[in-house]
């Protein structure tokens, strides 16, 4: 039940914060943040940056779910 609230308040995401979260948590092996701003087409320096508000945005989308 945790993992399926988890996938709905990733997937309410922007698609680059999906995109940043799937790299960056859902990849084995784990990416460096040299590919996952490749892959997304950013500089490196803005990963850990963009990486927090993504994750603030998805803590938001989880409280407001109910978790």
């Amino acid at each position: 039940e945790r993992d399926q609230m988890m996938r709905d308040a990733t997937a309410r995401l922007p698609p680059r914060c999906r995109e940043m979260i799937r790299l960056l948590f859902y990849v084995d092996p784990p990416l460096p943040y040299r590919e996952v701003a490749k892959r997304l087409g950013l500089a490196v320096g803005s990963i850990g940056f963009i990486r927090g508000r993504c994750l603030k945005r998805l803590q938001k989308t989880l409280q407001g779910m109910g978790f």
